[in-house]
């Protein structure tokens, strides 16, 4: 019985994302390599009415308990079934308070973060930097100092394979990779994003850098550790093997946006720098292969402090999204995003314009809350094996709380 539940979801989803792509210019579906036939079938056939997919939604949740999956399993497809049906109203007109569709596609309630801590992120960076003058300027001279310089473009792609090579290197040491597995790495313009990781299926990615801002080298490590090595490439990788071929979960051949999903995916890809390397790790990595390469000579700068400073900031983007849902001017969300991330104009610009995109303004929950909710419990001295027990389960955040507020069960 459960077989024809299962083809039904993944035809809803595959369904969504035809009306995502034709009419929100975005994409429900980030992933997929279950059966082509079924894929097929969504690509051959009309566009779904939004009230029909909504009934489909609530058809699902309505049979899902009769189905006899295993309980994990199932609550983590009851709530990704409840964001279908929130995608699927709001696709039909019905509108929703930003934190009610944060909290019923991401399965947890979104908050405004108090500027005091993005305050605090500034005073770091304030004592990170070198130099006198307004922060902003200084923020702004480094971040200049760190940049590709145009004469080195040609060698992006080969430094991003560098940063990847040891990623995977390190990656390898507490996950079991496939031996096959491989990211192919692109360069890519006029996108709303600066890095993204489309994963293909038999272990293979395509990993794209947009080249519309300056590359900046200090962040290029951490930019290949967030997309491939243990970031999103690595969960995906893993998840296909142990979950769809070994356990026979189709619906692991979706990556769904706007579901509880998306924001284990982010949460992992967001500390997948810090599980494999030390801020000092990193910077004598980045002196030794990148920065001799791109000609650029190490600063004064504290860039441990940097990195401390910009995992405050994560919850940035989260209030600028609720400045937008307030009908805040963008010009006035513009001065906000650039007084705490002390980025210029044109990636305030960039950053605005990806909180636009239709469904986005949610979106950027993930990576705040992803985070915020695994790094407790990556504090004991098994947080390797609890990172690989993210990179291989379905989990969902309520989970995530469940674990942090007793203890991690074994597996």
């Amino acid at each position: 019985m459960n077989e024809s539940w299962i083809q039904a979801y993944v035809l809803l989803a595959l369904r969504i994302d035809k009306l995502f792509r034709k009419f929100a210019h975005s994409w429900f579906v980030d992933t997929y390599y279950g059966p082509p036939e079924w894929k097929a079938t969504v690509d051959a056939e009309p566009e779904t009415p939004e009230p029909d997919l909504a009934r489909a939604a609530m058809a699902l949740a309505d049979a899902l308990p009769v189905q006899g999956f295993e309980l994990q399993r199932a609550a983590f497809l009851e709530r990704q079934v409840r964001a279908m049906e929130t995608i699927c109203r709001t696709l039909n007109g019905e509108t929703f308070a930003l934190a009610d569709e944060v909290e019923r596609c991401f399965d947890l309630r979104p908050e405004w973060t108090p500027e005091a801590q993005f305050e605090q992120a500034r005073a770091l960076a304030d004592e990170a930097l070198p130099g006198e003058g307004p922060l902003p300027e200084r923020y702004a001279a480094w971040r200049k100092r760190n940049e590709l310089p145009p004469e080195k473009a040609g060698l992006l792609a080969q430094m991003m394979e560098q940063a990847l090579a040891e990623a995977r290197r390190r990656t390898r040491a507490f996950v079991e990779l496939p031996s096959h597995e491989q990211i192919q790495v692109t360069t890519v313009s006029a996108k709303p994003w600066t890095a993204a990781n489309w994963y293909l299926r038999n272990g293979r990615s395509r990993l794209e850098l947009n080249t519309d801002l300056p590359t900046n080298v200090f962040r290029l490590l951490d930019l290949m550790c967030h997309e491939g090595y243990p970031g999103h490439h690595t969960e995906a990788v893993m998840k296909e093997q142990m979950l769809y071929h070994e356990r026979g979960y189709v619906e692991q051949s979706l990556l769904l946006t706007s579901t509880p999903q998306l924001v284990i995916a982010e949460g992992i890809a967001t500390l997948a720098f810090e599980m494999i390397f030390t801020s000092d790790e990193a910077d004598r990595w980045l002196a030794e292969y990148l920065y001799s390469a791109a000609g650029i000579e190490r600063d004064e700068a504290d860039h441990a402090r940097l990195r401390e400073a910009a995992n405050l900031l994560l919850g940035v983007p989260g209030n600028a999204a609720f400045m937008l849902d307030e009908g805040r001017p963008d010009e006035e969300v513009m001065r906000y995003l650039m007084k705490y991330t002390l980025e210029p104009e044109e990636r305030a610009r960039k950053r605005l314009e990806f909180l636009k995109v239709p469904f986005m303004q949610s979106y950027v929950f993930s990576y705040f809350y992803g985070k915020r909710l695994m790094q407790p419990l990556l504090e004991g001295p098994d947080r390797l094996t609890v990172f690989r027990r993210f990179l291989t389960e379905q989990l969902y955040p309520s989970l995530l709380v469940e674990w942090a507020e007793s203890s991690v069960p074994h597996s």
